[in-house]
């Protein structure tokens, strides 16, 4: 095998990022888990696929089945409105991140028959509901492994050297007292609860203080731990609106529909940062190498650069594009890996939902990205938001318009900034059940948001390292058009 210079990128690039990463990151500091799945009659809440009816009846009396399928089973695991998930695999990377990020602990996974697992939420200190304990035992005893083999004969049974190693698993684990709360986001002193992004920790609280002032009655209590938090609270029913600092990932809408059979409703309240930035994030952005004297791309060329079967046929050779300055050699492509996450949305929602390119490499970080940008002159690549100083010195942020030939422009701070043609926003997610009107306490605080007087506090904090910059008078009309008809 030939090995080139792009190669031996490549392969550095790779070797800068882990997998694994989202496990073993930092994380805010978690709160002590609530248990949102005690019934009336003192049955735990367990849900998942049609297989969590097999599991609840192979408890005997301990457990109530809540089917709502496997994806829709993680959010509600995260927010403890379950106290078990089902699921006939394991769960993903992006999964186990989200749980940990709420709960402080990964997820612990017991495997009760050949393909099917049980995951329960574990606390920093790795401790489960001590109610739950006792149940997974019973599942890994002989009488629990022979009643699931009866209620689940399409699965087989544990081979003995699995048993053995989940009963010891079992046996290193305690238990611990989890505070039960009802179900659902009005909290215990009359508040609406509101979960999500930490990108909102400044501006959110200001927003909140200066609406309350308008509307006395209405009163919020933000948990803001990130936006992979967001989603799985709109899902379990535990935030009143879901906030976020980028676009649903394909898991997140996937989860809410397979729990709640629709769509949530998005409403951008302002646009996600601008650069780019010495000192703050800068947006997810095109990059080149700094020494390509491109001008910029048209978002037509983008789709035929970075996607495969874009009208006009993909885009192969720097030469081939109308842009003035291009350079002539071939175009080396880079982004994030198509897992679902970032690329899988950047796809959807920016590439027309069409396949990545064949000349698309796919590195494990947006850091890897740029580095491997810097180092290649044909590089090209698609890379999410940044904080101050990540950016390499070899790359810089690529002019984009529209249409071809321009004007191109950047994703800053001035009166442009609705021109940039793949803005990101934070978004506003609200669980909209068809034919019915969303709470009132939710739309008042969006439309006062929208308002002029919430953009103007919006404005105030854009010069934070996560500042939001106000709606153009277009987006602004658009958006709360939306609202209204909420």
């Amino acid at each position: 095998m030939k090995i080139t210079a792009q190669t031996l990128v490549l392969a550095a690039a790779c070797m800068a990022a882990s997998a694994s990463a989202q496990d073993s990151g930092t994380i805010p500091e978690p709160r002590p888990l609530l248990a949102r799945y005690a019934l009336p009659d003192g049955k735990l809440l367990v849900g998942g696929g049609p297989e969590a009816e097999a599991v609840a009846a192979a408890a005997g009396d301990r457990l109530s089945a809540r089917i709502v399928g496997p994806l829709g089973a993680v959010p509600l695991l995260t927010q403890g409105t379950i106290a078990l998930a089902v699921l006939p695999r394991e769960m993903t990377v992006i999964e186990r991140a989200s749980v940990r990020r709420f709960s402080g602990g990964l997820p612990v996974s017991v495997k009760i028959m050949q393909g099917l697992h049980v995951y329960a939420r574990s606390d920093k200190d790795g401790a489960l509901d001590a109610r739950v304990l006792p149940l997974l035992s019973a599942m890994l005893s002989d009488e629990g492994q022979a009643r699931l083999a009866r209620l689940l004969p399409m699965y087989k049974a544990l081979a003995p050297a699995d048993l053995a190693a989940g009963r010891t698993q079992l046996s290193a684990v305690h238990g611990a007292d989890y505070e039960e709360r009802a179900p659902g986001y009005l909290l215990p002193d009359g508040s609406f609860s509101i979960i999500g992004s930490d990108t909102l920790t400044e501006v959110l609280p200001d927003v909140l203080a200066a609406y309350a002032r308008k509307a006395p009655g209405a009163r919020f209590s933000p948990d803001l731990r990130g936006s992979s938090t967001a989603m799985p609270a709109l899902t379990a029913g535990t935030t009143i609106f879901a906030p976020m600092g980028r676009e649903l990932w394909q898991n997140d809408l996937d989860a809410f529909r397979q729990a709640k059979g629709y769509d949530p409703v998005r409403i951008r309240v302002a646009y996600a940062s601008h650069g780019p930035r010495p000192d703050g994030k800068t947006p997810p952005a095109v990059y080149v190498n700094a020494g390509n004297p491109i001008l910029g791309l048209s978002v037509s060329e983008i789709k035929r650069v970075f996607a495969a079967g874009a009208p006009g046929g993909d885009l192969s050779d720097w030469s081939a594009l109308a842009a003035p300055r291009a350079p002539s050699g071939p175009i080396h492509v880079y982004g994030a890996r198509d897992d679902g996450g970032f690329a899988t949305a950047m796809r959807l929602s920016k590439l027309d939902g069409l396949p990545l390119s064949a000349r698309y490499q796919a590195l494990p970080s947006g850091k890897a990205i740029l580095e491997a940008v810097a180092a290649d002159p044909y590089g090209i690549g698609y890379a999410t938001w940044l904080g101050a100083g990540e950016a390499p010195a070899g790359v810089r942020v690529l002019p984009l318009s529209s249409q071809e030939g321009g004007p191109y422009v950047l994703p800053g701070k001035g009166k442009m900034r609705g021109q940039w043609p793949i803005s990101y926003f934070l978004n506003v997610y609200v669980d909209k059940q068809p034919g019915q009107p969303i709470p009132d306490a939710a739309k008042g605080l969006l439309r006062y948001m929208l308002s002029d007087e919430g953009q103007a506090i919006i404005a105030r904090h854009s010069a934070e390292e996560d500042g939001y910059l106000p709606l153009d008078q277009a987006d602004l009309a658009a958006e709360r058009k939306v609202v209204d008809s909420l």
